[in-house]
């Protein structure tokens, strides 16, 4: 076995590049360290962990920040919903109380029943609207039946003057539990933004299944809007932002395309579990706007610069 010379102040270089990363500082990640073929290898393995841990921290936030986001909307659906439908009704039950009591004093004790039969009626669909919040919370098909089912339940069980027609292209597949919550959310959300603001009467819920992506359109024929920069959401369209950062955090993407007066349509793409478009390195998804390197004709993408000067260095260990 040859001898490989490896100088002392880089590999201590290395180290200490090693201990900035341990305490956070990421700034030397994709700096050539030394000509020793060996030390190079060595030091493009450190920084691709260098690299994930930064690119993790960003997810961190980005989730952080998406999470929170949505839960502060499904908040406040909630306690609209609970108020406008399941408290009214709770104050209506405790008017009709007090009116039977009131007919049981003057001894009518038909009308009574009569009243209490109406209560018995309003109380069965007082436990149906606390049903259907239950099942907005975490709807139950979605994880024992999948996407299609929970999304019919979800159209049979709206209660509005909006003609929602659903369609589907290509063989259906499972996805990811959490890509299908996901889906499923963004696709309610819609729905809810196009019977509340857009003032349309029909939309089309449009999904295709393709060979490494399932697609999801929402159209309506509603007023339309000036689009808003994603980056900077004003104030009443957070909804977008919301839906936006469900499908990025899927590894999905999302595509919004509105003119004031010609409608609305939403495109959603989310990836299936170990579809291609990874990261040869790591297997992390990729997106054609990441780093790319070519190798035998072939054009490969990466997560992050580390993992591509990695995979160039070395393609035959990343290829199978």
């Amino acid at each position: 076995m040859p001898h490989i010379s490896i100088d002392e102040a880089e590999l201590r270089e290395l180290q200490r590049r090693a201990e900035q990363m341990v305490r956070g500082e990421l700034t030397q990640i994709g700096q050539p360290l030394s000509t020793n073929a060996a030390l190079e290898d060595l030091r493009r393995a450190i920084d691709v962990l260098g690299a994930h841990t930064k690119q993790g921290l960003q997810y961190q936030h980005a989730y952080v920040a998406a999470l929170s986001t949505a839960q502060e909307a499904e908040r406040g659906r909630l306690a609209r919903e609970l108020h406008d439908d399941v408290v009214q009704q709770l104050i209506t039950l405790t008017q009709g109380i007090d009116r039977v009591q009131r007919l049981l004093d003057r001894g009518d004790a038909a009308a009574a029943g009569e009243r209490l039969h109406t209560m018995r009626a309003n109380l069965t669909a007082l436990v149906a609207s606390l049903r259907n919040v239950i099942s907005d919370l975490r709807p139950p098909a979605l994880a024992e039946l999948g996407l299609l089912p929970a999304l019919e339940l979800l159209l049979g069980r709206a209660n509005t003057d909006l003609a929602v027609v659903m369609q589907i292209h290509g063989t259906p597949q499972r996805l990811a539990p959490q890509s299908e919550l996901a889906l499923f959310r963004i696709i309610q959300e819609a729905l809810s933004n196009i019977h509340r603001h857009a003032h349309a009467t029909r939309a089309t819920l449009t999904i295709t299944y393709s060979d490494a992506v399932v697609i999801v359109m929402i159209s309506d024929n509603g007023s339309g809007f000036d689009l808003p920069d994603l980056q900077a959401i004003p104030d009443g369209h957070w909804g977008i932002r919301g839906m936006r950062e469900r499908a990025e955090l899927t590894g999905g993407q999302l595509e919004v395309r509105s003119t004031p007066g010609q409608g609305t349509t939403i495109t959603v793409q989310i990836p299936y579990p170990g579809a291609d478009d990874r990261d040869p390195v790591c297997g992390m998804a990729v997106s054609p706007d990441d780093p790319g390197a070519e190798h035998n004709g072939r054009l490969y993408r990466f997560c992050s610069p580390a993992c591509r000067d990695l995979f160039i260095a070395q393609p035959q260990q990343y290829l199978v």
